[in-house]
């Protein structure tokens, strides 16, 4: 099952590279998507490479009903962003990074690509990627469990970046 999702920042592309790269902001994104109990690091490299993983402990309630007695009431999940070194060849400014998404114990991920593209007006995102859940005769409905996670948590944090942004 394919996810996107597109948001448009009021900040440069360098501005928002700091967030990102900000260990203080991925506790509160972390903690925006519903994290009560979180933890994160931020591995930056000297050639502008970073990645951010964040494990967090939500509640299980956007998981089907059907579900949870698989899960429980909570679920650890486990996010990952790997954002490349600023390319030096491209005209066009973007930063490129990967992304996954697990759950671990269960059989379903997320996986995909974010992107970030200086505009004039500030700095667009935009995530693309794929569910994959290998679970005979259910997987469909686990996938759309996940993509709906994923689709709920993406405007929770970037909501706090927005605001983020706007306070420094």
């Amino acid at each position: 099952m394919n996810i996107t999702h597109e948001h448009h920042f009021d900040a440069s592309i360098e501005e928002v590279i700091a967030m990102f790269s900000n260990e203080e902001f991925a506790a509160k994104r972390a903690r925006a998507s519903g994290g009560a109990d979180s933890d994160v690091l931020v591995d930056a490299e000297d050639d502008g490479s970073f990645t951010v993983v964040i494990r967090r402990t939500i509640s299980a309630d956007a998981i089907p009903p059907e579900f949870r007695a698989f899960v429980g009431s909570h679920i650890q999940v486990r996010y990952t962003e790997a954002w490349a070194a600023p390319g030096e060849s491209r005209e066009d400014g973007q930063r490129r990074g990967t992304f996954a998404m697990e759950i671990p114990g269960t059989p379903g991920h997320a996986r995909g690509v974010v992107v970030l593209t200086p505009v004039d007006s500030g700095t667009d995102f935009g995530v693309a990627g794929d569910v994959h859940a290998s679970v005979p005769l259910v997987g469909s409905m686990v996938e759309r469990a996940i993509a709906a996670a994923i689709e709920q948590a993406f405007p929770q944090e970037l909501a706090e970046a927005d605001t983020w942004l706007a306070s420094t």
